[in-house]
């Protein structure tokens, strides 16, 4: 016996096929022919894919997904997207991502692959991208030498901004060793005096284009130390590091311009406006100033301004006769200090007694004799007296304490 089932309206049927398919066919790529292509006014592309089997289905390119190439009936491409349904005719279709015409497919397929890695990783996450400089005066440049490229960066930035100094390095851009040579030029400008970085060309095929897709030239962009502005090819081109840079440009021109968002002529305009702004606020603090000082003028305490003048002289007049007053007396009682400290001093000197005539005893070798030193007849001494020197020689002595009681 069968089970019960819920019954459902077509467009749940609609609705349940689409998310089956979805889910369980999810992201493919796709090969096959062009026809029945249509760009609708909307800018949206609507076209079927077929194959030599007869087996055809519908396809879908939102204006915001632009190819970057010509469409047309009969040409063979590789179409990137999801397998949905279009419910309000209940057919299925591709969502298309990408297309790219069927030569450069390979390439087409490396890209969308490096482009999933390198988003799930973070790469292009807008929280990372850092600012520009509002205004540069050094800008470094990555492109090739020749072409129209370096030459319309260079013209447009004389043109708006001639005090931005340009450091150029000549880089590869297509071709074999072109991916290295562009981080290297990355990495070179990174170590100068750049603020920061145009890095491009002009356009061209997904082949002329390739280096800009690579991993190594993505890492370069990723861990610049400096900002990064991305400008490879026209309008309608799109590489991987347009989306890993901190800013695309459309076309180089584009990325001199988005460099020096203020011309030389806004830099003239706005010094001219602060000019005038300053003069204003000057004047208007002038005028309010010579208000305030003649009102201030006309108050009483400017009116006594000189008698208060002649009191503060008057008071440090005082002032000075009291200090010198001080001053002579300090002096005075210092002097007659000094003089007293000379007097004792005077009178400590060991040579003192001699003015009241004594005498200084010393023996031939200069030492003075102590009064604890006992004498001896037959020694020769030196008397020394306040005005002369004589020689001595001892021819008798006696006992002080004898001679006291004789």
């Amino acid at each position: 016996m069968p089970l019960m089932r819920k019954t459902m309206t077509v467009g749940e049927l609609a609705v349940a096929i689409k998310l089956t398919l979805e889910e369980g066919i999810g992201y493919v790529s796709v090969t096959g022919e062009i026809s029945n292509y249509t760009l609708h006014s909307s800018g949206h592309r609507y076209f079927t894919l077929k194959d030599a089997s007869g087996a055809q289905i519908s396809c879908v390119m939102w204006r915001t997904r632009p190819p970057g190439f010509d469409m047309r009936n009969g040409m063979s491409v590789v179409v990137s997207g999801r397998v949905t349904v279009y419910p309000p005719q209940g057919r299925y279709q591709l969502d298309c991502a990408s297309i790219a015409p069927l030569g450069a497919g390979e390439l087409y397929l490396a890209y969308e692959r490096l482009k999933e890695k390198l988003k799930e990783q973070g790469w292009f996450d807008a929280e990372r991208k850092r600012p520009l400089p509002r205004l540069p005066l050094c800008v470094g440049v990555a492109t090739s030498p020749t072409g129209a490229a370096v030459r319309d960066i260079f013209s447009t930035l004389e043109r708006r901004m001639p005090a931005c100094r340009v450091i150029f390095r000549p880089t590869l851009v297509q071709g074999d060793g072109a991916a290295e040579d562009i981080a290297a030029a990355i990495a070179e400008l990174n170590s100068s005096d750049c603020e920061l970085l145009i890095v491009g060309r002009g356009g061209g095929s997904i082949e002329d284009l390739w280096a800009f897709n690579t991993e190594t030239v993505a890492a370069a962009v990723f861990y610049s130390n400096k900002p990064v502005v991305s400008a490879v090819g026209h309008e309608t081109d799109f590489t991987i590091a347009d989306f890993v840079a901190d800013r695309r440009a459309a076309t180089p021109t584009a990325a001199a311009e988005l460099v020096t968002p203020y011309t030389s002529d806004d830099l003239i305009e706005y010094l001219i406006e602060t000019q005038m702004r300053l003069r204003r606020s000057l004047m208007s603090a002038l005028e309010s100033r010579k208000k305030e000082v003649s009102t201030l003028a006309k108050h009483s305490a400017f009116r006594r301004t000189r008698e208060y003048i002649r009191q503060f002289q008057q008071r440090t007049d005082e002032t000075e006769t009291r200090l010198g007053l001080t001053i002579r007396r300090s002096l005075a009682v210092s002097a007659k200090e000094l003089e007293m400290y000379e007097m004792r001093l005077q009178a400590l000197h060991p040579l003192s007694p001699l003015r009241k005539g004594f005498a200084l005893l010393r023996r031939e070798n200069g030492l003075a004799v102590r009064a604890e030193e006992m004498l001896t007849v037959g020694e020769k001494f030196i008397m020394q007296r306040a005005n002369q020197t004589a020689a001595a020689l001892i021819t008798e002595v006696s006992d002080r304490i004898k001679m006291e009681k004789q």
